[in-house]
């Protein structure tokens, strides 16, 4: 948009200054082949002195005065209509130039930025490459680690049940990695309507060892249309977080889950709050927390960066609940998902 309305600025100004030369040398075309519209006759004595006529009652000293006056203003109109041509012709050059410097300029960066995509696509090519060269790999690893539990009769049915969950959950990440790798992001990105309240309850099921989940208010709740394999990602990144950074003395982390449904204007949010009662970030973490490398340790910088991200792909917001959140006190994540399905064009 800026250089749309700086290139109609320009055309302006060109358009301008074409009509204000074509001005001047239209008064200079007129008065050398001595020719005036009938409009302009007022004009013509102006810029062609000699051509007014002498009093017939003046003597002869009077007649060489008044010729003295003509020939005088005729200097001037000379040189002023001289001077008008060459400033007229000297500007509409100079800024010609400065216009022809300036698209050069432009089609050397332009040059430059298409070198430069150039670089990224080859770099980007790259890295797709190595990523999915290491997703199958790590994938296979796994696949491997999965048969020798198998094989291990000391395991008892459930916890070999929860191993073979997180093992089917790195399994499925590894999947969305690809697909990300292989830029299938439409596959990625599948929208449908899900039970939120279902998934929170599974959640708690599958981080029960490590942390007392309590989840008030949700029950209630109408379906919400989002893609639930990255949403889950994001509840599954702060309960994590919620765990590692537990106060020392907890046996299990604390945390709170409620629910509600807010109105912004014409849309419907549904609000999830999620309380810890871990060791607490204070404001200058809280304000950073969500970009990548900041918080109080690796994974708030890194979990809360992909929150933010998949959020921002359904057309939500998260932020800290700062009344909450302290050091010693913990944590409050508050997450707006909405309701509409206009997710899907954001």
């Amino acid at each position: 948009m800026q250089t749309e309305h700086s290139d109609m600025s320009a055309k302006i100004r060109i358009l301008i200054l074409t009509l204000a030369v074509a001005a001047v040398w239209f008064v200079l075309g007129m008065v050398y082949l001595d020719r005036f519209p009938p409009a302009l006759t007022q004009l013509e004595l102006l810029l062609m002195p000699w051509k007014r006529p002498l009093p017939a009652e003046a003597n002869l000293d009077q007649r060489l005065d008044l010729m003295q006056q003509q020939l005088d203003a005729s200097s001037r109109v000379s040189s002023y209509a001289f001077t008008g041509m060459i400033v007229s012709f000297a500007a509409l050059s100079v800024y010609l130039s400065i216009l022809y410097q300036q698209k050069q300029r432009r089609a050397r960066e332009n040059m430059f930025l298409v070198l430069k995509n150039q670089e990224i696509a080859r770099r980007n090519e790259f890295i797709r490459y190595i990523s999915a060269t290491i997703g199958h790999e790590f994938k296979n690893n796994l696949g491997r680690i999965k048969r020798r539990i198998d094989l291990i009769p000391e395991i008892t049915g459930e916890a070999r049940g929860r191993i073979n969950e997180n093992l089917d959950k790195l399994f499925a990440d590894i999947d969305i990695f690809k697909r990300i790798s292989d830029e299938r992001e439409a596959d990625l990105i599948e929208f449908k309507s899900f039970d939120l309240k279902e998934m929170l309850d599974s959640l708690a099921l599958q981080f029960s060892d490590f942390a007392n989940i309590s989840i008030h208010g949700c029950a209630t709740l109408p379906p919400i249309y989002a893609a639930p394999e990255l949403v889950r990602t994001v509840f599954e990144n702060i309960f994590d977080n919620a765990v590692k950074y537990k106060k020392p003395d907890n046996n299990v982390a604390q945390v709170l889950v409620s629910c509600a449904i807010d109105q912004d204007g014409s849309r419907r949010y549904v609000t999830i709050s999620i309380c810890d009662q871990g060791i607490g970030m204070d404001e200058q973490q809280a304000d950073q927390c969500f970009y990548k490398g900041k918080g109080i340790g690796d994974s708030w910088g890194q979990g809360l960066y992909y929150a933010k991200y998949v959020v921002g792909l359904h057309a939500g917001r998260i932020r800290i609940g700062k009344e909450y959140t302290a050091p010693g006190t913990g944590i409050e994540i508050i997450i707006n998902l909405p309701f509409v399905e206009e997710s899907l064009d954001v």
